[in-house]
């Protein structure tokens, strides 16, 4: 079948390229017609937040509006004459800002909300918006926040401080440099414009596909607003992967002295099949974060399945097409592409010199590298999971300087308030008059609000500020004990329900889940991924040892985040702003992605290990063949994939950078591991990993793949 498909793209190779881009150009279009609606509430059905919101939109109406800070802070002193014009001058500024600015509470009116420091040096007044706080348009926004802090001076500094003000995470920088890193790879490993400028603009297409697609997603189920960023990401690694295997492939065929039509077919029925069980593999590790049960984890689950799927279609279609309309350029015949030519099947050089080793000494080989992995991974046990808050944005950015203010005007817990959400039903509010004494009798509590009762007088809301901050491990502490102990204690023998809502409590709730699941997501993953992989290879150990590599690079990759992002190393360079737990989503995610990314090189590599014995080799020497016939293509595949995902640090967001690492790292050490690992763990188990040897095709037989040219039969695409 792909090889049908194959040959009716690479001769239909203009029809096919023009379809590519119309529908990818479409897709786009539409889709930014369309518009997106991309969910920022991250909604957590069946959790204590998600029924304190539940109960504030039933019961308090006003307040499902958002609201964001100004700080003002002026050594001074607020009191003073000149400074408080400046003040009064910036509040009136924010009120006539913007039509979705509703009201604006001055920070002298503590009894809606404003607060003075007891120096009387920082003070918040709110902003009131007419809609939710993820509701509010970045244009305005944006322009709220450069006309607040731009009258910041004469003694007076104003911040803005809320999520509506954080920096929003941008991606376009990111797609420049990373095609831009993956031309400079391919041209340095392949010495042909053609070769590098044909995966890069399958790539392109898979962009605007992927682009689409997901703006469309977004109408119709959650879609996380961080999706169409980490889509991207995924698209442009993948596909440039995908085209440059099948490309060589082809590229290999012909310098052999096939023609066009049979080098399609063949590099179809090898490369061609191996990518299609790569990107399955992806897909199902993909499809195991549906088993979190969380609405947004599944659109975005949902989005990089799209991504992956669409770069499937095409490596297998549209890199066909293009290889036929450029196939006069792939193979140059320069002085550099001959040399090439005339070493890529032998053995010299330093990896010549490592094969030597493997086959003297796989023991050891595996030994050393298992305990290297091991080590990278040792991080991964001091790991914490949670979210980043304003306290992690760079120090230049006016959300961090509003933090860092609130904080030490009036506590840590300040910028950690938790929502205290009472349903009375039906009870008198005169229920829970003793709810506020026991919060404040707390331990870790440093100030409670005074209740207010609904206008219906149904329901109550109070707020509690912790001692601590978001990230502190105590906060956490103090969310359980109150939702376990302390509130059943004070509504004990009423009627009355209490939830805790807020941001903190709400993260809080997803932390939990993430963790809760975490273990049935990693279960599902790996034995998908292994039945998978037994059954293209037909090998149990095989796959056994393709999933365990795969395990510790991703372990790899979680030790290199929890180094940087928790314990700072390197943090001024990379930028990544104050130290803290990392994103409770982003292990799940990471393992999808990677667990996926890092089986395709196993998949290469054991592919054309495969091929070799399917041709009679003995095990030992299908090892060396393998290896040989694709070290330099999952090389640059990786540094291609990992440029790619690196570039995405550059990113200001803090979740964008981590994921971005997370990736690089993990498809490189997947890579070294394929490379170096995979190779010394065959030639141990030599025949043992393979089906007996009566199941293996000898040299000339009838091969099970499509015979374009029955006179080179022994080269003939198999299924891989």
């Amino acid at each position: 079948m792909l090889v049908r498909i194959a040959r009716a793209c690479h001769r239909r190779r203009w029809t096919t390229v023009i379809g590519w881009l119309l529908a990818a150009l479409t897709l786009a279009s539409v889709g930014g017609m369309a518009g997106t609606d991309f969910d920022s509430e991250y909604d957590l059905p069946d959790t204590d937040s998600q029924r304190a919101y539940e109960v504030l939109e039933r019961h308090f109406p006003a307040q499902a509006a958002g609201t964001g800070d100004i700080v003002l802070h002026a050594d001074a002193g607020l009191d003073a004459p000149e400074v408080r014009q400046r003040a009064r001058r910036v509040l009136a500024a924010a009120r006539a800002a913007d039509p979705v600015v509703a009201d604006v509470v001055a920070h002298t009116d503590t009894a809606r909300g404003g607060l003075v420091s007891a120096d009387g040096t920082v003070a918040t007044a709110r902003i009131v918006f007419t809609v939710g706080r993820t509701e509010v348009p970045d244009e305005a926004a944006e322009k709220i926040r450069e006309r607040l802090t731009g009258m910041s001076g004469d003694g007076l500094a104003v911040e803005v401080s809320g999520t509506m003000f954080a920096p929003k995470p941008s991606t376009g920088l990111s797609e420049s440099v990373g095609l831009a890193a993956a031309l400079v790879v391919l041209l340095a490993a392949f010495g042909s414009l053609a070769m590098a400028g044909l995966p890069v603009l399958a790539a392109l297409v898979g962009l605007l596909t992927a682009m689409g697609l997901v703006m469309l997603l977004s109408k119709a189920m959650n879609v996380p607003d961080f999706s169409m960023s980490v889509a991207v990401m995924i698209v442009l690694g993948v596909a440039v992967d995908y085209a440059l295997f099948v490309a060589t492939r082809y590229r290999r065929a012909r310098r052999d002295g096939h023609d066009p039509d049979h080098a399609v077919a063949l590099a179809a029925g090898t490369s061609g099949a191996a990518v299609l069980f790569a990107g399955t593999t992806v897909i199902v590790s993909l499809g195991g974060m549906f088993f979190m049960g969380v609405p947004f984890v599944r659109g975005l689950a949902v989005s990089c399945i799209l991504g992956v799927a669409a770069t499937l279609g095409l490596a297998l279609t549209l890199v066909p097409a293009l290889l036929g309309i450029a196939d006069r350029w792939l193979t140059p015949r320069g002085r550099l592409e001959r040399r090439r030519a005339g070493t890529d099947g032998r053995a010299g050089g330093t990896y010549g010199r490592y094969e030597t080793a493997v086959r003297r000494r796989p023991l050891a080989v595996v030994v050393g590298a298992t305990a290297l992995l091991l080590a990278l991974c040792a991080p991964l046990a001091a790991m914490r999971l949670g979210s980043a808050d304003a306290g992690n944005a760079p120090a230049a950015d006016t959300t961090r300087r509003a933090h860092d203010l609130k904080q030490e005007a009036f506590g840590p817990g300040s910028t950690a308030p938790l929502t205290v959400v009472a349903d009375l039903r039906g009870a008198p509010p005169e229920t829970t008059a003793g709810l506020a004494g026991r919060l404040r009798r707390t331990p870790g509590v440093a100030h409670v609000s005074p209740p207010v009762t609904s206008p219906d007088g149904r329901a109550q809301v109070l707020t509690v500020v912790p001692r601590t901050d978001a990230q502190d491990e105590a906060t956490p502490r103090l969310v359980r004990d109150l939702r376990e102990t302390v509130l059943p204690e004070a509504t004990a023998g009423t009627e009355a329900r209490v939830h805790i809502g807020g941001v903190t409590a709400t993260f809080q709730d997803l932390t939990d889940r993430m963790a809760g699941r975490l273990a049935v997501f990693v279960v599902a993953v790996v034995a998908l991924s292994a039945l998978v992989l037994a059954v293209m290879f037909r090998s149990p150990l095989v796959s056994a040892q393709a999933v365990l590599l795969t395990l510790l690079s991703l372990g790899a990759s979680y030790g290199l985040l929890v180094a940087v992002f928790q314990w700072g190393w390197a943090a001024g360079p990379l930028g990544t702003g104050a130290t803290g737990p990392l994103e409770s989503y982003l292990p799940m995610t990471l393992m999808a992605l990677l667990f996926g990314l890092g089986m395709d090189y196993q998949v290469f590599v054991l592919a054309r290990i495969r091929e070799a014995r399917l041709h009679g080799a003995a095990a030992a020497d299908a090892v060396g063949e393998g290896l040989r016939a694709s070290r330099r293509v999952v090389l640059a595949a990786a540094l291609i994939m990992a440029a790619v995902f690196a570039s995405f640090a550059l990113s200001p967001d803090r979740i964008m950078k981590q994921f971005g690492l997370g990736l690089a790292a993990g498809v490189l050490v997947a890579a070294a591991a394929v490379l170096v690992v995979t190779p010394a763990l065959l030639t141990l188990l030599g025949d043992r990993a393979w089906p007996r040897r009566g199941a293996v095709r000898p040299e000339g037989a009838p091969d099970a793949g499509p015979r374009p040219a029955p006179a080179a039969r022994t080269d003939e695409p198999t299924r891989a």
